[in-house]
């Protein structure tokens, strides 16, 4: 150690070339090892925060690219199991179809029975004598005989047919019969009204207990089925028709009325005893299961009826019954499993089905405007040109819509469309007297929610329209199926618009598996090339395991398209199908800027944004929405979108084509939903799903130059009329009124020249400048010179129609585009 006065000059000059050569090896960094002991002048709580804030910026970047990494291996998972399903497609490419009798005995036992067996039963005689007298019926038609024969067998029966098929023929038609009461179970109040009062203007002495009965007549009602527990032994002179007349022959009742009253199940429990419980029908008894498409919390208790009724034959009837609700169902309701109907074993449960493919109803999909009022203008005339005078229903979404279409309908056919309207919250009563009025003809069109609907028997029901989709295609199906119970010629129409899946998402988020549902919906929506007869049977084999045979036609046994319905009726020229790659990158891209920023975007937003209009702008929430941007104290604040920046220009589509393509990323799961609930609703917006990175991971340029997964849509290619000569065109107009008189002129031409491919399937071929505007000022017109007599048979169902576009627009040779 050198003491500081000892030092010398010499040493002195030793230590500063030591210091020296110590700085040069450190290579200058002499000051910051000072700083780093802490000899800087800088105060060391600012370099702690210095250094933090430095560590936060590193993690940051880190958790950035974790994300992306995360996003890029899904990305890779998803390319891998696509890449196995399609190997597997591959390998049972033109596998033959088979005919699947799922979960029944196939084997021929000794003594088997085949109760569809044309050579008849002792009771056939009788069965017929009565089907005719009563019901008015000469044939039976489906598998009705071989149910019918199976109920008079006294055997427990599982019947699937289709919605309109005849179901309640096979209960009805026995009950008149064989000694004693038939209870029937069904789900709706509407559809007890109904089967009633059909019932009774039969003559068939028929009764219903729901909360609709009145006081008195639940009095009566229930002496006299304690009467009929009490009377043992008359089974004789009821046999002679002693007593048939005035014992009650039917009883309705909801699953309700099963579980919760002790004093109705206690007097069935006497009627048994007597020997006066015929049979229990379990009516839509998919109803039942928990993998059913309409499970009732209270059908799943009616497993007590083979308990306290353990003799008494049951029979449960659906028009969708996939193997796994059978299996279900026939545990629930404790029945034993299932012997085909042809080739029935003496203990078994017997089981028919018939095919779902019903050839009579033809199906479409329709464009639906913008605003509401558009929406009822176009089914105001599709029903007068199509369909004056005919019966009717329209399924719409609320019950508010209900009322709004039913008034729009009426006020826009001047009183010509007489209306009825039909919800939970219109009075018993009224909905009493709206089914009489109806089934009289004075009513022609009930507007009205899924509440009404289901087993309603009126059979010349000519069209059924949904001015809102369903929520599944399951429910589509069933509701549609209202339709040409007489067999004869219906249409069945969905109005569909892209914006209509945000508003049923919103409705459904709560549902298990009911997000799935809706986008099966939207696929058949969508669909502007399968027939609709394979888009159902496809449906039914995928999601429900049911047998495509189930689809097949009667005659040929094949499942081939039915070449009648909107898609197999189509001109091919009409439909073009086009590589919207770049278009898709641009839609992903802007919603993942969107994303980043923590904004929240709409269907309707996003189409206009991407189009570079709707202001340019996005809003984002209070701190930033969640998202992963910067934090943003003002609630509300606008961000502007550079689209040009973002994504080198607008996206070449019309707002319905914008919103199409964004519906169908949806259902590729390029864009997914995401839920936001207030203090009145539930807003959905989207935001880029696990496939989004697929595309957004690359440039403009490569998409243009063809990287990355192809994405092509089907577009319906309107076809306009040619635009007027130049001199025409610049001719000085003398005033707004005769301009549009030469423009109502043309669009009568228009029509007259292309109604016969999709009668009114009518839409608007969307300019920027329409676009632009307000949705709700958007409308279409609808004009042809085919009238509809009063009264005359449907026969616009067969015919071929064509696309009709009015605007008035420079834009009328454009393409648009409603993908499938």
């Amino acid at each position: 150690m050198y003491h500081q006065d000892e030092l010398g000059s010499d040493d002195l000059e030793d230590v500063l070339e030591l210091s020296l050569q110590h700085y040069q090896g450190t290579g200058g960094r002499h000051e910051d090892a000072f700083q780093d002991a802490g000899s800087s002048n800088q105060p060391s709580y600012l370099r702690k925060n210095e250094l933090q804030t430095r560590l936060s910026s590193l993690d940051t970047e880190l958790a950035s690219i974790d994300a992306e990494i995360q996003a890029l291996q899904e990305a890779r998972r998803n390319i891998l199991q696509e890449k196995e399903t399609l190997q597997k497609e591959l390998a049972t490419t033109r596998a033959p179809i088979r005919a699947v009798k799922n979960a029944m005995t196939s084997t021929k036992a000794a003594g088997a029975t085949n109760y569809a067996d044309p050579a008849g039963f002792e009771w056939t005689d009788d069965v017929k004598k009565r089907m005719r007298s009563v019901f008015g019926i000469k044939e039976f038609r489906l598998c009705q005989e071989g149910v019918v024969n199976a109920v008079m067998d006294g055997r427990d029966v599982v019947c699937v047919m289709p919605t309109g098929g005849g179901k309640s023929l096979t209960y009805q038609l026995p009950a008149l019969l064989v000694p004693g009461c038939t209870l029937v179970i069904s789900p709706l109040v509407a559809l007890i009204m109904d089967q009633v009062m059909h019932l009774r203007e039969n003559e068939i002495e028929a009764v219903m207990l729901t909360g609709a009965t009145g006081k008195e007549e639940t009095r009566s009602i229930m002496q006299r089925l304690a009467q009929a527990g009490k009377s043992r032994g008359i089974v004789a002179a009821d046999m002679a028709g002693g007593s048939r007349e005035k014992e009650i022959k039917l009883c309705y009742v909801t699953p309700e009325k099963i579980a919760k009253s002790k004093t109705f199940t206690s007097t069935l429990e006497k009627m048994c005893t007597a020997g006066r419980l015929a049979r229990i029908v379990i009516d839509e008894a998919h109803c039942v299961s928990q993998l059913g498409h309409d499970f009732r919390p209270d059908y799943k208790k009616l497993s007590i009826l083979r308990q306290l009724f353990p003799n008494v034959p049951i029979t449960a009837l659906s028009a969708t019954c996939p193997p796994k609700v059978l299996k279900d169902l026939l545990m629930t309701l404790r029945m034993r499993q299932v012997t085909d109907g042809n080739n029935s074993n003496a203990s078994d449960t017997v089981y028919f089905s018939a095919p779902l493919y019903r050839k009579n109803l033809h199906y479409s999909v329709l464009p639906k405007p913008a605003s509401a009022a558009a929406a009822i203008q176009a089914m105001a005339d599709y029903i007068t040109q199509n369909h004056a005078g005919h019966s009717g229903i329209v399924y719409c979404l609320s019950k508010k819509d209900t009322e709004t279409v039913a008034e729009g309908l009426s006020s826009c056919s001047k009183g010509a469309i007489r209306t009825g309207v039909y919800h939970a919250d219109v009075g018993d009563h009224e909905k009493e007297s709206l089914h009489i009025r109806w089934r009289n003809g004075q009513v022609q069109v009930v507007c009205a929610t899924i509440a009404f609907g289901l087993g309603i028997d009126k059979s010349n029901v000519r069209f059924v329209l949904h001015h809102s989709m369903s929520k599944s295609l399951d429910g589509f199906y069933q509701e549609s199926g209202r339709a040409g119970r007489d067999g004869n010629d219906s249409d069945c129409v969905l109005y569909y618009r892209g914006q209509d899946a945000s508003r049923l998402s919103s409705l459904i988020c709560g549902e298990v598996g009911g997000q799935e549902k809706l986008h099966d919906m939207l696929r058949f929506a969508q669909n502007l090339t399968e027939c609709r007869k394979l888009s159902f049977a496809n449906y039914f084999s995928a999601s429900s395991s049911l047998s495509l045979s189930s689809w097949t036609t009667e005659a040929g046994g094949k499942l081939t398209p039915c070449g009648h319905c909107d898609n197999c009726t189509r001109p091919p020229e009409t439909v073009a199908t086009k590589d919207v790659t770049l278009d898709a990158w641009i839609i992903l891209r802007v919603a993942q800027t969107i994303d980043n920023e923590g904004g929240r975007v709409t269907v309707g937003m996003l189409a206009d944004l991407v189009r570079g209009v709707g202001g340019k702008a996005f809003q984002v929430p209070a701190g930033g929405g969640g998202g992963r941007g910067r934090r943003r104290k003002s609630q509300g604040e606008k961000v502007g979108l550079d689209l040009e920046g973002i994504t080198g220009g607008k996206a070449s589509l019309s707002k319905d084509d914008a919103e199409t393509l964004i519906i169908q990323l949806v259902l590729s799961s390029h864009l997914k939903e995401t839920f936001h609930s207030t203090a009145y609703t539930i807003n959905v917006y989207l935001q880029p799903g696990p496939q989004a990175v697929r595309l957004t991971r690359l440039s403009r340029e490569a998409i243009e130059a063809g990287a990355g997964p192809k994405i092509e849509c089907a577009f319906i290619q309107r076809v306009a009329k040619s635009k007027p000569a130049p001199k025409k065109s610049t001719t000085k107009t003398g005033g707004k009124k005769g301009k549009s008189k030469a423009v109502v002129s043309d669009e009568d031409e228009d029509v007259e020249d292309l109604t016969e491919q999709i009668q009114n399937q009518v839409g608007s071929a969307d300019s920027d400048d329409l676009d632009d505007a307000d949705e709700d000022g958007w409308s279409y017109s609808m004009t042809s010179r085919r009238k509809s007599a009063q009264g005359a048979s449907s026969g616009s169902a067969r015919k071929r129609r064509k696309i009709v576009s009015e605007d008035e627009n420079e834009y009328d040779d454009d393409v648009i585009v409603l993908s499938p």
